[in-house]
């Protein structure tokens, strides 16, 4: 009788579903690929993806670009609806690597595009219409597994077609970054190091793309190892790309931007430490959210009796003054670990200075000034406690 009434229920169901005009539709793997909500989605699109990638591929998440997926979203030509473009690398060579762009025709997802690079790991990605001509080009940078050097693959894609437009001519770099030029235009700017001479030099170059073209429209090689690039607004109405070159004590700081001339170096500032030892020091960021970068440097202290490094010195600010120098706009003493963050004003740098001391296991911060008589008087002390 239970039976009868459970089968009789599911008949009135799918006749009430069928007189509603409501249909049924089983998903289709063509149908997954839309942005993951849940594990499970997740693992589905993985495995749609790599359906289009051949026995001896994988797909692979490119290490220096800081994303967590091997795939990625993007309208690449622009007509409203995302395709997918996907990293991998061959597993049966340690040198081919490329990216894979699937599109959709009928709601159907098909391979639209294969590209084949030669490298270790993808270094530098960028889909970017360069030559403002309404189609996207694709930047593609790999590590060439020799040293530090990597190549810039350059491709035209169209509909038909994804041109290879820097052919067997690859461009060589050790850093690389987007740029606009004074015109709003982008610019590709990378800096490649000459480790053959003792002292070390930086070639700093800048591409513009134009009509199929890769062209340098500046190059000026510069002595020390250029570690970090960073394009932003370096004031409120400029922008530009901040260069740290290297030395074995010193980091010298260049600005290069866009002059009535050409592009120039109009900025150079030495920041005297080894930045080598403070490997999380961001040397560009806007400190202040004004929306301008800063550059750091340290203020180091007359005296250290202690374990105190370069992260707990003084930390100051700086911003171009539009000129040839730069302006502190912000002085700040920090220890995240110790839970503090303390703000110098900027008029005290002018007479104020600080020593670290240990005292009793203790560590002391101790703040002085010079008096009348030529002789130093304690402003106020900071205590560490001793379990740091």
């Amino acid at each position: 009788m239970k039976l009868q009434k459970m089968i009789y229920g599911l008949v009135c169901l799918f006749v009430a579903l069928m007189l509603c005009g409501c249909e049924w539709e089983l998903a289709s793997p063509e149908s997954l690929i839309t942005p993951p909500k849940s594990n499970q989605e997740r693992l589905q699109q993985k495995q749609l993806v790599t359906s289009f990638l051949s026995r001896e591929e994988s797909l692979i998440v490119p290490e220096a670009l800081n994303e967590s997926n091997a795939y990625q979203y993007l309208d690449l030509d622009q007509n409203g609806d995302d395709e997918i473009i996907a990293f991998y690398a061959n597993k049966e060579s340690n040198f081919m690597l490329g990216f894979v762009i699937l599109d959709q025709s009928e709601k159907q997802w098909y391979l639209k595009h294969k590209a084949v690079a030669y490298g270790t790991d993808v270094h530098f990605f960028a889909a970017k219409d360069l030559d403002d001509d309404g189609q996207l080009e694709i930047l593609l940078g790999v590590d060439t597994g020799y040293g530090s050097q990597k190549e810039l693959y350059l491709y035209q894609m169209n509909e038909q077609e994804l041109t290879d437009i820097t052919g067997e001519e690859r461009i060589t770099y050790d850093q690389i970054t987007l740029a606009k030029n004074e015109k709003n235009g982008s610019v590709l700017v990378t800096a490649r190091m000459d480790t053959s001479v003792l002292e070390g030099n930086s070639n700093i170059t800048v591409y513009e793309y134009y009509h199929g073209n890769v062209m340098p429209v500046y190059d000026e090689t510069f002595t020390g190892y250029c570690s970090e690039m960073r394009f932003d607004k370096v004031a409120r109405n400029a922008d530009g790309v901040y260069l740290a070159m290297r030395h074995n004590h010193f980091v010298n700081v260049l600005l290069l931007k866009e002059t009535a001339e050409g592009f120039a170096v109009v900025m150079e500032h030495p920041l005297p430490y080894d930045y080598e030892d403070v490997s999380n020091v961001q040397i560009f960021h806007d400190e202040n959210n004004d929306g301008v970068v800063e550059i750091i440097s340290l203020w180091s202290p007359e005296l250290n009796d202690s374990t105190r490094g370069y992260k707990d010195y003084i930390q100051v600010w700086l911003q171009w003054d539009g000129m040839e120098g730069l302006i502190a706009v912000d002085a700040v003493l920090e220890n995240v670990s110790e839970g503090y963050r303390f703000s110098v004003p900027l008029e005290w740098m002018d007479w104020l200075y600080y020593d670290f001391r240990t005292q009793d296991t203790i560590i002391w911060t101790d703040f002085y000034s010079e008096n009348g008589n030529m002789e130093f008087e304690t402003v106020f002390s900071r205590a560490a406690p001793p379990w740091r």
